[in-house]
């Protein structure tokens, strides 16, 4: 390092080094400030973007509510496309799934449902979406397909509702022992006082006792 040892000579070595930098510096000022202002502009076109799907699933809630489905197919297609990479896409691809089944078209309730699953970063709803889709397999009495779609899965909280439902599928296969078994790891993974318990103990009681030999 270069040591100066009259004023003189420090003053003439900082202006040397503005000239030779001064460009530069100007430029990395010039590019600070343009990315503040631009994260700023980004963080403001975030919020746009999310208070406009936001605006746009209410109103197709109240479409379905008021039983205006047509509109309310109109703003789930806006979802489902210009705004299909926030939470309210998924949400309504699930809205659209009930407003399918009960006009019954299965294949278009199978398909947002199947949207839904695949696209959302959301635990719950992908469960609610993979169940729902096991229950529409059933109603096609596509039983094996449904309990595979089911097993394997890392169900967490949701492992009563998902056992709840295989016993269900059993039942209707007249599998009763298979139907008990489920039931039961329903009833023991539901938490004390949750809902449901009452209608899972009636569903064991309806299968009688056990036959002989059976130790589930």
């Amino acid at each position: 390092m270069d040591i100066y040892t009259t004023e003189e000579q420090q003053v003439a070595a900082i202006r040397k080094w503005w000239d030779e930098n001064k460009w530069s510096l100007i430029g990395g000022v010039v590019i600070g400030v343009g990315a503040l202002w631009g994260g700023r502009a980004w963080l403001d076109n975030q919020q746009h973007y999310s208070e406009a799907a936001s605006a746009v699933y209410q109103m197709m809630l109240e479409n379905v509510s008021q039983g205006k489905n047509d509109d309310a197919a109109v703003q789930g297609a806006q979802l489902l496309g210009q705004f299909s990479d926030t939470a309210y896409a998924s949400l309504a691809a699930l809205a659209m799934a009930r407003v399918k089944q009960e006009s019954g078209d299965a294949a278009a309730a199978s398909a947002h449902l199947r949207w839904a699953l695949d696209n959302s970063e959301n635990d719950a709803v992908r469960h609610e979406a993979r169940l729902r889709l096991a229950k529409l397999m059933v109603a096609e009495k596509k039983y094996d397909d449904a309990l595979s779609f089911l097993n394997g899965i890392d169900a967490g909280v949701y492992e009563s509702t998902y056992e709840q439902l295989k016993g269900d599928i059993y039942v209707a296969m007249g599998q009763p022992e298979s139907a008990r078994t489920a039931f039961m790891r329903a009833l023991a993974s539901a938490a004390p006082g949750a809902r449901g318990r009452e209608l899972l103990q009636m569903k064991l009681d309806d299968l009688g006792q056990p036959v002989s030999g059976d130790v589930s």
